[in-house]
């Protein structure tokens, strides 16, 4: 528990950390913006409204709405694409990377690895439109049951729904991630087959499938989990394209707009969403680290 508190507390810096950055970066690079403006103040009045109040101040488009309010409403979408395209990405890179690793040099494994490589090198917006033009609804060119909806479906509104509009966005945004998940896996799994606890398991006359899941996969599992982790950044950029291209009403949905119009109440509102789910979603990849594997817990006990 007291692991735990710290890393949280770690968060929570690191949130405020990024917020003031980005607050002192636009007053040193754009200060025309706030010149008789009453309402930003000093920075320690701003952190102190936005984390204690939550209070970001207002929007300047759209009505001047409260920036709380948007985020509040686009929290959940973002919320849902993130956790939908990470856990497609790590899922299937993982399984793609222990499927390759029985025969590495087989004609199967080197198709996954060129998909994988595309799926690394092609943009998502133009994965997630070439998407749209083939399979949306009422406007693909190749007939799919129902097609991709092209509108987003509240969870507490359907969720089936919601399911539906989100299946191939999480497809999208998770490629690229599960495209490197499955080169590291492969590498890492091909490199760890040679250990002699390995041949040992294989002269005890196991499976070739069990050998990979039980002997394999596990010590290879926690490089990949490090660089998932250090893919966040990444995993949150192709976010606001996706979010784009697929109309999902999320945070970041105006944040092409609100650069161009020099919103930065919204823009440092976005700061912190961004800032905050790179933070949380690495804090579980360590704890996930710390239960996988015994070295790391014995390094974060010492």
């Amino acid at each position: 528990m007291r692991r735990l508190a710290v890393r949280l507390a770690g968060v929570a810096v690191v949130v405020v950390l990024a917020t003031a950055c980005a607050w002192v970066l636009f007053h040193l690079l754009r200060p025309e913006l706030f010149r008789g403006r009453g309402d930003t103040g000093t920075l320690p009045h701003y952190l102190e409204r936005a984390f204690l109040h939550f209070d970001f101040g207002r929007s300047e488009q759209g009505g001047r709405r409260p920036v709380a309010d948007l985020i509040r409403e686009g929290l959940p979408a973002d919320i849902s694409l993130l956790a939908g395209g990470l856990a497609f990405g790590v899922v299937a890179g993982t399984a793609g990377g222990i499927a390759c690793a029985r025969r590495p040099r087989g004609l199967a494994s080197r198709i996954a690895q060129i998909v994988a490589m595309v799926g690394l090198c092609a943009p998502v917006y133009v994965v997630g439109l070439m998407s749209l033009l083939f399979f949306g609804q009422d406007i693909g060119l190749v007939p799919f049951g129902a097609g991709i909806p092209l509108r987003y479906v509240e969870f507490a509104d359907s969720p089936a729904g919601w399911l539906g509009a989100l299946i191939v966005p999480w497809i999208v945004l998770g490629l690229p991630l599960a495209a490197m998940c499955l080169r590291v896996m492969l590498g890492q799994m091909v490199e760890v087959g040679d250990e002699e606890y390995v041949r040992a398991a294989r002269a005890k006359g196991l499976s070739e499938w069990t050998v990979l899941r039980r002997h394999v996969a596990p010590p290879a599992l926690a490089p990949t989990a490090m660089l998932a982790s250090a893919a966040m950044p990444l995993l949150l950029t192709n976010l606001v394209l996706v979010e784009q291209v697929f109309s999902v009403p999320g945070v970041f949905r105006d944040l092409t707009r609100s650069i161009g119009t020099a919103n930065t109440p919204l823009i440092l509102g976005m700061t912190t969403v961004g800032a905050l789910l790179i933070a949380v979603a690495t804090l579980l990849f360590d704890l996930f680290l710390m239960w996988l594997d015994p070295r790391v817990r014995e390094g974060a006990a010492a």
